[in-house]
């Protein structure tokens, strides 16, 4: 790839904090802990805001330099990074939609990780069909009075500041959307208990309940007509990163099997000289070759056109699938100690199987990638 001075800086700042990342994924996980470490990391190294305009601050970093990012967390901890990337798209619609004096202090704050926050966009009956959201903002003299559930909420416990997407007309669909800005210690607020998952525990991931919470008029973000326009927004943006830091996950994955079936003796001779172990691992890093190809050509398009909705949709179903299945194959040439915590793999596979479900499910993509095929014969249908 070819970088600027600058953002072969913001790389490299980003690989030193990857390796922080790295040092603390095991006790995060084992500890069901937020990665504190990684979050004050980042602010310190002057990286959040990093697709905020320069004008206000922040760096807009062009989708490559975000997917190169993104990669080498995932090398890291790929769940970690879904504990702060995504705070990254919420800064982002502060800044185009916020209107308020107000929202620049709060984008400021968030800049300097003095508080957090997330989008709140899915629901226990609404996930991929955001339309449906039952979560209601009834307008009121006072402001706006918030009733609903969000589920799969990353975070749950330790975000400031909840960035939620309601219906403000019921019936109104995608028209009546808007966004709000929601401090979890307001009354009303009610946080539920992480997930008993696969894995992925350091993103602390629940369900959050609004019951007649009071806001005050600035506290919606975005107006209505507008919210899901925003929450999907970055989502060529999303899929691209979340395809990277799978890629990311399978290099580790390829390095520590290479590792290992080079050390290891079986048979009278080393596990790598096996052909039928060689191939496996071939297999595995022909498919990281493509998805990486598929990562950046994504971006590239992002980059070129402003949109890369097919794109982004292959390289997200492709990398999360060929990081699950390589994984495996990784884990497998090391037997059972393959299944050990003593190497990230398992911690790994877990993190590519909650890849697959995240801004879009593996069908949600072949959903968009079929809408691409078929728009030239829509005159047929």
């Amino acid at each position: 790839m070819n970088w600027t001075k600058d953002e072969e800086r913001l790389l490299e700042v980003n690989r030193q904090v990857a390796e922080v990342a790295a040092s603390v994924a095991a006790d995060c996980e084992a500890n069901r802990r937020p990665p504190r470490e990684v979050w004050q990391a980042y602010a310190d190294a002057g990286l959040k805001g990093m697709l905020v305009p320069k004008a206000k601050g922040g760096h807009a970093l062009r989708a490559s330099v975000m997917a190169a990012m993104s990669e080498e967390l995932g090398r890291a901890d790929p769940v970690a990074a879904l504990t702060f990337v995504p705070q990254e798209y919420c800064m982002s619609a502060i800044a185009t939609y916020g209107a308020h004096d107000w929202h620049d202090e709060i984008l400021a704050s968030l800049m300097a990780a003095e508080i957090t926050t997330g989008f709140l966009l899915t629901e226990p009956g609404a996930g991929s069909d955001a339309t449906a959201m039952a979560t209601l903002a009834t307008e009121m003299p006072f402001g706006w009075r918030l009733n609903g559930t969000k589920a799969w909420v990353t975070n749950a416990p330790y975000i400031d500041e909840y960035f939620v997407f309601a219906q403000t007309e019921p019936g109104a669909g995608a028209k009546g959307i808007a966004g709000f800005l929601v401090p979890r210690e307001r009354d009303g607020v009610i946080v539920g208990e992480p997930y008993e998952m696969l894995g992925g525990y350091v993103a602390s991931i629940a369900d959050v309940t609004f019951a007649d919470v009071i806001l005050e008029p600035e506290r919606m973000v975005v107006p209505p007509g507008e919210g899901l326009r925003a929450a999907l927004s970055a989502i060529d943006m999303a899929r691209i990163n979340v395809g990277a830091e799978c890629c990311g996950a399978l290099s580790v994955g390829l390095e520590t099997a290479l590792d290992y079936t080079t050390q290891r003796n079986a048979f009278g001779q080393k596990l790598a000289n096996f052909q039928g172990l060689q191939w496996q691992l071939a297999e595995v890093a022909t498919d990281l070759y493509a998805a990486r190809l598929m990562v950046y050509d994504a971006a590239a398009k992002l980059e070129a056109q402003g949109k890369a909705s097919v794109e982004a949709a292959h390289a997200k179903k492709f990398a999360t699938r060929a990081a699950m299945d390589g994984l495996d194959i990784c884990m497998g040439q090391m037997g059972s100690n393959g299944l050990k915590h003593d190497t990230p793999l398992p911690r790994l596979f877990a993190a590519a199987k909650i890849a697959k479900t995240l801004d879009g499910a593996t069908e949600i993509q072949n959903l968009v990638i079929s809408r691409g095929l078929l728009a030239p014969y829509r005159d047929r249908l």
